[in-house]
């Protein structure tokens, strides 16, 4: 047993034995092997820059973390007789960089996508500029910009506001102005948490300020964002500042970490919208005169809210714009916001502001250094176009760092003075100097709502990051299936007639959904229809799924040119079509009456229509599906046509261009039918322009109407196509689609 017992110590000595001298044969060879184009010439980071700080005498600053496990391949092809040359070549690769700190000293630091050099910042907003040489023209650039923004946000659809009481917390009044902490519900068991202030006292209505805080220390706690909240509310306002995602009270949520994910930048977004709704809902908020004002990271925020919000009226960014500057946190970058039209950047978001009032602050001792010099020029040009130079105010302080220092919160209180009719004298002293610092700072913990370690915090909250990025998918998504309005497009004029292109492609469109076609009629006595069988069938629902296109509707497109009311086997066409409708759980079909069934070009074929309408409905009724009609009558005639079928599973699928080509007028006839009689709407008139061009549709006036009606649903392109490309789908049901959802889906 002993013996036994010895050899196996021995024979585990021999294995290490074996095991270590295995690893220093690896590391030898590893070592000293021959370089050459089969390793890539391949030699450690670590060891490069060691090499570089030899060869040109400088010294790198990095920390071992940053270097360990990273390798550089060609190492020694990629030396210069420059040194900034060299670490240039060798780290780029490796999406890294240096920072020069002083003569031959530099300190290592990761790629920065959103620091740019100044030239190429510059060039980057002429190429910018040069898109648009008026205000017409750049009036249309904007109107493009702002939807597809939303979009990168994933705020298109604002998901459904908790619609609960903001919760409140130490109420207090102080010299000249009060101050109540608030916590605002913005997406079920989250928060943004802030503080309101108000004059003490004041009559009638009064101005709203948001202030979002940036990335400085103590954030919305410490003195210049008092300083600045209760000037601004000693003069007339009412202000509210507050906390960034996962900062401030927002950490008792979710981690630190958490606010440099890009689904920050949405969350600070929603937020503010959240905020906006419940001030301007109060009855002393003036609504008329909205102000937003942030530095650094706060005033990135602001540049993106004034471009989003048309209830903001008055914008101040402060020390945070630049062409050569894109935010240097997610939150302010992260999502592919600066994708849009072709690539934009803050300086283009920024006019949009424009012929608002607008204070641009910069300075001397961060990326807003050299403001006057270009960038300011493409800003005043936007605001002479509009005729409104006066409303754009720059103020340079060449000296000064990045901070939120006295001479950047007096040019604030002087710009909103003007601008929101508030009254400067409340800060200035006998002498008529502004002085803020006259009021009782106060601790960090005055202004929490939750407790001094989060103990008020609602038991229902979200905690983690996991579970909210969960919730808000949820929430978008309920927000699409709930949405009042929708876009669809049709297969048959995407040319893809029953075929998965076309589901793909209305999702490349970013349209809502499509209708699928049952397919031809010919002389077969029913639809030439692939979708009862299973795989085809399965494949249609899954693609659908992975593009996030609703198949909302079939069509029963043939009888546009054969004959609903003289087939004798119409009995089967509609049930097949029902049938396809049950398996795909979808629950409206288009049924056109076509050329031979015009009941006002053939008045005699009505009793047909209404017998064979008739068992239809019945057909319709049981399988609690509903199926719209499309007929050349007026609105007047339909309503009687309807009552005459006497189903509720028959409806009136209305067509923009029926009216119009008849020369009735296309919101009376909306208004004789009502709510209840129409199951869809083809938005939609003759081949010639797109939607946003067509003189014979206010569709701004469509949608007052139809709000007014309280209906509700799809709105579905069929034509209205460029007469100069009638076969390019993408472009005409792009624009047309585009232009629907601005009208219809914009919520703010």
């Amino acid at each position: 047993m002993q013996a036994n017992s010895k050899f196996r110590m021995q024979k585990s000595k021999g294995r290490k034995s074996f095991f270590f001298t295995f690893l220093l044969f690896t590391f030898c060879f590893t070592s000293f092997a021959q370089l050459n184009t089969d390793n890539a010439f391949r030699k450690p980071l670590k060891e490069v820059l060691n090499d570089i700080q030899k060869k040109y005498g400088v010294t790198i600053k990095y920390a071992d973390t940053m270097v360990t496990h990273k390798w550089v391949n060609y190492a020694d092809w990629r030396y210069r007789n420059d040194v900034e040359v060299t670490l240039d070549n060798v780290l780029s690769p490796l999406d890294m960089k240096v920072k020069k700190e002083k003569d031959k000293v530099y300190k290592l630091s990761y790629y920065e996508y959103y620091r740019w050099n100044v030239e190429e910042g510059w060039a980057e907003l002429d190429r910018i500029a040069s898109q648009y040489k008026t205000v017409e023209e750049w009036e249309k650039r904007k109107a493009n910009l702002k939807p597809c923004l939303l979009e990168a946000m994933q705020l298109t659809r604002l998901p459904a506001s908790p619609g609960t009481a903001p919760i409140k917390a130490n109420f207090r009044k102080m010299n000249g102005y009060t101050i109540e902490n608030m916590a605002i519900e913005i997406l079920p068991g989250v928060w943004v948490n802030g503080s309101l202030y108000k004059p003490t006292k004041y009559k009638g209505k009064i101005p709203v300020v948001l202030h979002p805080q940036g990335h400085w220390d103590k954030h919305r706690y410490r003195p210049d964002c008092q300083y600045t909240s209760a000037a601004i509310a000693k003069m007339g306002a009412m202000l509210f500042n507050y906390d960034m995602f996962a900062w401030g009270e927002s950490t008792l949520q979710f981690d630190f970490a958490d606010h440099r994910r890009s689904l920050a930048m949405t969350l600070q977004t929603l937020a503010s919208i959240r905020i906006l709704d419940y001030l301007l809902a109060q009855k002393d908020a003036d609504t008329s005169r909205v102000a937003i004002v942030g530095g650094s990271g706060g005033g990135t925020h602001t540049v993106f809210m004034t471009a989003l919000d048309k209830r903001i009226k008055v914008s101040a960014p402060v020390v945070n714009l630049s062409s050569y500057f894109y935010g240097g946190c997610p939150c302010e970058s992260g999502t592919n916001v600066h994708s849009c039209g072709g690539r934009t950047d803050n300086l283009e978001v920024a006019a949009m502001a424009a012929p608002q009032p607008q204070l641009v602050v910069s300075d001397g001792g961060d990326w807003t250094d050299r403001m006057p010099e270009h960038d300011l020029l493409y800003l005043q040009k936007i605001y002479k176009w509009h005729g409104k130079e006066d409303n754009l105010v720059n103020v340079h302080l060449p000296n000064e760092k990045h901070d939120f220092g006295f001479s950047k919160r007096k040019a604030v209180y002087e710009f909103f003075a003007r601008h929101l009719q508030l009254n400067l004298k409340t800060i200035q002293a006998a002498d008529g100097a502004i002085v803020d610092t006259a009021i009782t700072l106060e601790p960090e913990n005055a202004f929490y709502v939750f407790g001094d370690k989060g103990e008020k915090l609602p038991f229902h909250a979200v905690k983690g990051f996991d579970k909210l990025e969960k919730l808000f998918a949820d929430e978008v998504r309920n927000t699409k299936n709930n949405q009042r309005y929708k876009i669809g497009l049709i297969d048959l004029m995407l040319l893809k007639r029953q075929k998965l292109g076309a589901i793909t492609l209305t999702g490349q469109l970013k349209a809502d959904g499509v209708e699928v076609d049952m397919g031809g009629l010919g002389n077969r006595p029913t639809f030439d229809n692939q979708l009862l069988t299973d795989s085809v069938r399965k494949q249609f629902l899954q693609t659908a799924k992975e593009n996030n296109v609703e198949i909302f509707s079939l069509a029963m497109t043939g009888y546009y040119a054969q004959s609903f009311c003289g087939r004798e086997e119409y009995k089967r066409s509609i049930e097949d079509c029902i049938k396809t409708m049950q398996l795909m759980n979808v629950k409206t079909a288009f049924l056109p009456l076509g050329v031979q069934c015009d009941l006002k070009k053939k008045p005699e074929l009505r009793d047909s229509v209404i017998a064979r309408l008739k068992v239809a409905g019945k057909m319709a009724e049981t399988a609690n599906v509903v199926i719209g009609i499309e007929t050349a009558l007026s609105a007047k005639e339909e309503v009687q046509l309807l009552k005459e079928i006497g189903s509720p599973a028959i409806k009136i699928y209305f067509n923009f261009s029926n009216p119009l080509k008849e020369g009735r007028d296309l919101i009376s006839e909306l208004k004789i039918l009502g709510e209840e009689r129409i199951c869809m709407i083809h938005a939609t008139n003759k081949d010639s322009v797109w939607l946003e061009n067509d003189p014979q549709i206010n569709m701004y006036k469509v949608k007052k109407t139809l709000d007014e009606m309280g209906w509700g649903g799809w709105l579905v392109i069929e034509r209205s196509r460029d007469a100069k490309k009638p076969s390019d789908t993408k472009y005409n049901y792009g624009a047309n689609t585009a232009y629907l959802k601005k009208i219809f889906q914009e919520e703010k």
